[in-house]
């Protein structure tokens, strides 16, 4: 279990967690940065306005990286389906093949 302490937007804190100590500077430091990117690029300075937006950002980026996750999981199957017709037909051969060997062993 590891401890790290958070100082951020005028927040302190101490966040125990299973995960490893650099794992979690880095998570720290990447959420302090984009806080600070928005700090100086918007001009915000207020510290709630500044958390909430930064949150946003973040589950703009996650949720982007999901939809890109699926869509090149999708792609992958479909180009598997596509590019190997033997392999299907050879599953089909098999599938039917231990279908009939299962009823024959019920009969």
């Amino acid at each position: 279990m590891a401890v790290i302490q958070i100082n951020i937007l005028g927040t302190s804190f101490a966040l125990k967690t299973d995960e490893e100590l650099p794992y979690l500077e880095k998570i720290r430091e990447y959420y302090k940065n984009v806080c600070d990117e928005i700090q100086k690029s918007d001009g915000i300075q207020d510290q709630k306005q500044t958390a909430v937006l930064a949150g946003i950002l973040i589950a703009d980026e996650l949720f982007k990286e999901k939809q890109k996750a699926l869509e090149a999981k999708d792609a992958a199957q479909k180009n598997a389906a596509e590019s190997d017709p033997l392999a299907e037909l050879e599953a089909d051969r098999l599938t039917k093949s231990m279908i009939e060997k299962i009823d024959r062993a019920l009969s």
